[in-house]
């Protein structure tokens, strides 16, 4: 069994359970309370399901007209 992340609060991390990524707000009750980049409704994961971002995997510029990423060609 790995070491389990425990990042700061308000950081950005993966969920891979839900494979999403979300703000970090704190572990109570023994599970890790995330919500969207930008607000929304919080969700709950175990803390051994969640892992930093990937530079050049998770992180990537945003358009900022707001549309969606293109496909690499």
């Amino acid at each position: 069994m790995g070491t389990i992340y425990t990042p700061k609060q308000h950081e950005e991390v993966r969920d891979q359970r839900a494979d999403r990524i979300g703000e970090y707000m704190g572990t109570y009750g023994g599970l890790v309370h995330l919500r969207p980049p930008g607000g929304g409704c919080e969700w709950t994961t175990a803390p051994d399901r969640i892992e930093p971002l990937k530079p050049g995997v998770d992180l990537q510029p945003a358009d900022p007209t707001g549309a969606p990423p293109r496909p690499a060609l």
